[in-house]
């Protein structure tokens, strides 16, 4: 959608500096939605039959377990040291 904001944009007013401007916002609002799913909300919240939970902190026993077991079988092998 804002790809369709950003083309609208060039179609009406068509100066090179709007495709760099357009990008950097897309950019920035991509990462900004991107970071907000992962870590919120913090505690999981009730929404009719759904719960919503970051998705980071909904699943971060399985990740913190992947992280350690990658760290000591590659970082932290008697190989590697």
């Amino acid at each position: 959608a804002l790809g369709v904001v950003q083309m609208l944009i060039w179609l009406l007013y068509e100066r090179a500096w709007t495709l760099a401007v357009g990008g950097a916002v897309v950019g920035y609002l991509t990462n900004w939605l991107a970071l907000k799913l992962i870590f919120e909300p913090v505690e999981p919240t009730r929404f009719g039959p759904w719960v919503v939970q970051g998705l980071f902190l909904k699943r971060q026993h399985e990740v913190s377990e992947e992280f350690a077991e990658a760290m000591t079988e590659k970082l932290l092998s008697s190989e590697s040291i």
